[in-house]
Order: structure tokens, then sequence, then C-alpha cells
């Protein structure tokens, strides 16, 4: 009788040693294709989409920010300019286009949200610069 709270405990060993074996077989979904499969179906060029996700990777490394988000509206009306051969004069890394669009990030730390003016530059389908620079309305003085 002893020995059966021990067989039982062994083919419960085996049955969750096979089960973990296939659920390690299994492939995981690529989260990163689906988080943007939506603006896909928005007809949003691939660049953009490219550029979006590339800004979302490196707000997630950076100090400075810890969220990033582009309204639809702003992916929508993207700007592709297909005429510059570098991406900036800081960083001269020849593109083939450079995507501007309007942001809003926040400031790891803090409640606040900055307006962002992000750009970044694709050369051969890849992105290869991105750079968030603040955006700051001019006070109107009545």
């Amino acid at each position: 009788m002893k020995s059966l709270p021990l067989v039982l405990g062994l083919m419960l060993c085996a049955s969750l040693c096979q089960f973990s074996r296939l659920s390690h077989a299994q492939e995981t979904p690529d989260p990163s294709k689906e988080d943007y499969a939506y603006l896909t179906r928005m007809h949003v060029p691939e660049p953009v989409i490219s550029c979006v996700a590339a800004f979302d990777r490196w707000v997630a490394m950076t100090p400075r920010y810890d969220t990033f988000i582009v309204p639809d509206r702003r992916v929508l009306s993207a700007k592709i300019d297909s005429d510059t051969t570098v991406f900036s004069a800081g960083n001269p890394v020849p593109v083939d286009e450079v995507i501007a669009m309007r942001a809003v990030a926040k400031v790891r730390g803090r409640s606040q949200w900055t307006r962002v003016d992000s750009r970044c530059g694709v050369r051969d389908g890849r992105v290869v610069g991105v750079s968030l620079t603040p955006n700051v309305r001019p006070k109107i003085v009545q």
C-alpha cells in the first residue's frame, strides 16, 4: 500500500513531463506582428508600421521616456520623405526615406506627457535611425 502513492506520483510526474515537452515544442506566436496588424488593415504603409514598432522598442529601452503613443490619425497622415538621402545632420546615416509624425511620450517617473516630433530613417526596408524631439508650442502673449 505504501508503494501506491509512489507509483501514482511517478505517473503524475511522467504525465507532467510529457505535457512540458509538448508545450515547449509548440512555436509561440510573434507578438510584434500581432500588435501592429491593425495598422496593416488600416492600409498604413509598411515603412510607417516599422517605424512605430521601432519607436516602441526604443522607448522601452531609453531612460528618458517610458511610453510612446502615436494616434491613428497621426499614423495615417505620416509624412514620407523619399528625397532625403541622410537621416539627420547629426547622424548622417544613408537612408531611402524619412518618416515623420507627431506623437506623445510620457516622461519616465512622472505623469507628464510631452508632445514630440518623431523621425525615423529607413534603408532597404529596415529602420536605421530614430529621433524624438520635444515639440514645445510657443506661448501666445495677449
